[in-house]
């Protein structure tokens, strides 16, 4: 019997990611891969594990709708955008625009919600459009990471884990997302109940703002192959991940204690700004960038890679979904 599919790797890149084609066009439906997904399930996990990510390539996915269903037979459940602070839309059950971010700006490496108490195991995105130029989404290996991050900046990242700070405004027209985008709820009871839940403290602010903090770990060990990993947002919400002149806008209008997103060491001591540019430049240095393709499927362990966002011009479209 003939095989459905054929494996590859991007010109020029390492392992990351492995790259599933159809064999031929007779096998790239939908339906196409929702079987291969079904039929190889367990030799998909065990490929995941090892590269990190996969690319489905060249397979006839064109909608939402389509996005979902092949993401429903990936994932058991798909979850909602609980917590999570980049600006989305949510474009069909759970699944949401990737990020609404500026197109002229560029999204730092990262993993998806490490922030929060129990981060999704997987990332899946979609390219319902290509973006005339840029906008590719690039991945890093968190493994890699973690072994090439200077030992004395890792060890003490590891000892003392990150102490998150977030500001949330009580209506549309504040600093950042509100509390009710955020949490998906306009309950303040619901809200309190997940911050229990998840271990986080909280402070009700004048004019219906929220103030959250939560220390999490900045490496952790993946739950399946017990490796270390380097699994943390810090370089992403630290005030130095911002350019010169809207760092100064920012700590202005806020000052360090109202800034949308903050963070500190586990302790509170404060991270320099060396500190993380040194962190951005080892994120960097592993990133693998490629253009996408429409229709392409990007299927990420989330505790084992990284991902961003380059900058792009022309219209884009790139869905999300996670569990």
């Amino acid at each position: 019997m003939t095989q459905s599919f054929e494996t590859d790797q991007l010109p020029g890149e390492g392992a990351l990611p492995l790259v599933i084609r159809p064999a031929d066009r007779k096998h790239s439906s939908r339906k196409d891969l929702m079987k291969l997904v079904q039929a190889e399930r367990g030799w998909l996990e065990e490929k995941l594990l090892e590269h990190g990510g996969i690319l489905f390539r060249g397979y006839d996915l064109d909608s939402p709708k389509d996005f979902e269903k092949v993401a429903s037979s990936i994932l058991p459940e798909l979850k909602p955008y609980v917590e999570g602070q980049s600006p989305r839309t949510k474009v069909r059950g759970n699944v949401y625009t990737s990020t609404e971010y500026p197109k002229q700006l560029r999204v730092t490496m990262h993993s998806e919600l490490s922030y929060s108490k129990e981060p999704p195991r997987k990332l899946l995105f979609f390219c319902q459009t290509e973006a005339e130029t840029g906008g590719e989404t690039p991945i890093s290996d968190c493994r890699l990471v973690y072994e090439r991050m200077p030992e004395a900046l890792r060890d003490k990242f590891e000892r003392l884990g990150v102490r998150y700070v977030k500001n949330m405004p009580g209506n549309e027209k504040g600093l950042g997302k509100s509390w009710m985008d955020h949490y998906e709820t306009k309950d303040p009871k619901k809200v309190e109940r997940y911050l229990v839940e998840n271990e986080m403290t909280w402070s009700w602010l004048p004019g219906g703002s929220l103030r959250t903090e939560s220390n999490r770990p900045a490496v952790r060990l993946h739950p399946v192959t017990k490796e270390k990993v380097w699994y943390n947002q810090a370089n992403l919400w630290h005030v130095s991940n911002f350019e010169e002149s809207r760092r100064k806008t920012l700590l202005q209008l806020c000052g360090e204690e109202g800034l949308p997103t903050h963070c500190y060491f586990g302790d509170g001591s404060k991270m320099s700004d060396e500190e993380l540019d040194v962190v951005r430049s080892v994120l960097w240095d592993t990133a693998v960038v490629f253009p996408w393709r429409q229709g392409d499927l990007l299927v990420l362990d989330n505790i084992l890679c990284l991902h961003g966002r380059m900058p792009f011009d022309g219209p884009r479209k790139v869905l999300v979904a996670m569990g």
